[in-house]
């Protein structure tokens, strides 16, 4: 079930006061798919993920919250000309903003530009949708890795992000790696094999978490 409450907030850049519909908590149900995208109930709320100030265009999870650095970039030509773009859809733009605006932390900025490939996805917009793909995993990519199950993980998603755009080479590079990493969990490494396959096949559609284990002839936790 989704519920939502409403909310008048001031854009910590310029001061704007706007009001907001805004979501109080939501459920998942089925499987995530092999990037983490939720099941449709969770994944249709994403419009009220983030805030976006009508005047200046800051982004942010409440636009009442300064980020680093933000009315710098809020007045920058490359965050205007982003702004200012008119040829894919506004939720998408307003995920890449928010990606500029935390481009200093690059796994946050990675996650964002992830959701706008999501965004993508639903509205069927692949080479858009392996656009931001691409450019989520230049992030992820130059990223340092420890051997903690939290570095498996996102080392998992970086390879489903790669095989998404058609990236297969660095891909199957990546599996490698994550297989070898301590702290890949059962679950992961079945996902990783089953990773391998598709990567083999230059299959680049998405599949989830219950079909890969489906697959690999393991039990899909939700099922047990």
């Amino acid at each position: 079930m989704t519920s939502f409450h409403s909310e008048v907030i001031g854009c910590a850049v310029c001061g704007t006061v706007s009001s907001f519909r805004a979501l109080s908590s939501t459920s998942a149900f089925g499987s995530f798919d092999l990037d983490l995208r939720p099941p449709p109930l969770q994944r249709h709320t994403m419009e009220f993920w983030q805030q976006e100030c009508p005047s200046c265009g800051y982004v942010n999870v409440t636009i009442g919250t300064p980020l680093k650095g933000a009315a710098d970039i809020v007045h920058s030509p490359e965050f205007a000309a982003l702004r200012a773009v008119s040829d894919e859809p506004a939720l998408v733009n307003r995920f890449k903003r928010h990606a500029l605006l935390v481009a200093d932390e690059p796994i946050q900025s990675g996650w964002t530009l992830l959701h706008a490939a999501w965004v993508c996805d639903d509205l069927f917009l692949r080479e858009l949708a392996m656009r931001c793909r691409e450019d989520c995993a230049d992030l992820w990519s130059s990223a340092t890795y420890g051997y903690d199950e939290d570095s498996a993980r996102m080392q998992s998603v970086l390879v489903d992000v790669l095989r998404r755009a058609e990236h297969f080479d660095e891909a199957d590079m990546l599996i490698d790696i994550a297989l070898r990493s301590a702290g890949a969990t059962p679950t992961m490494v079945h996902v990783l094999q089953f990773q391998r396959g598709l990567v083999g096949a230059c299959d680049g559609g998405v599949y989830t978490v219950e079909q890969a284990l489906t697959a690999m002839g393991q039990p899909f936790p939700n099922q047990r």
